[in-house]
């Protein structure tokens, strides 16, 4: 098994940001809309649909469209088995 350090470091640093940890954990839920996102994470549209381009370029969340709205969603599996762990009482 090889291990890509790099690929781990970068998803890491991306879910240590605390509005791209907020979006994910909302979306490891399943599907959202960019438009619901803002209201759920507390923030404002423009900061949330920078992370969202951010999140989607390093491919860790997808999107579709869906007549005007576009959908969200989780790509990289590592994240909501990252978010489980975390989230575990123990």
């Amino acid at each position: 098994m090889v291990i890509d350090e790099k690929r781990n470091i970068s998803l890491l640093k991306a879910m240590g940001e605390s509005t791209r940890y907020k979006i994910l954990s909302v979306l490891v839920l399943g599907e959202r809309c960019a438009c619901e996102i803002p209201g759920l994470i507390k923030r404002s549209q423009p900061n949330t649909s920078m992370h969202l381009a951010k999140l989607q370029d390093w491919g860790i969340i997808q999107s579709r469209r869906d007549g005007k709205r576009i959908l969200y969603t989780i790509k990289d599996s590592r994240v909501k088995k990252i978010l489980e762990i975390v989230n575990k009482e123990d």
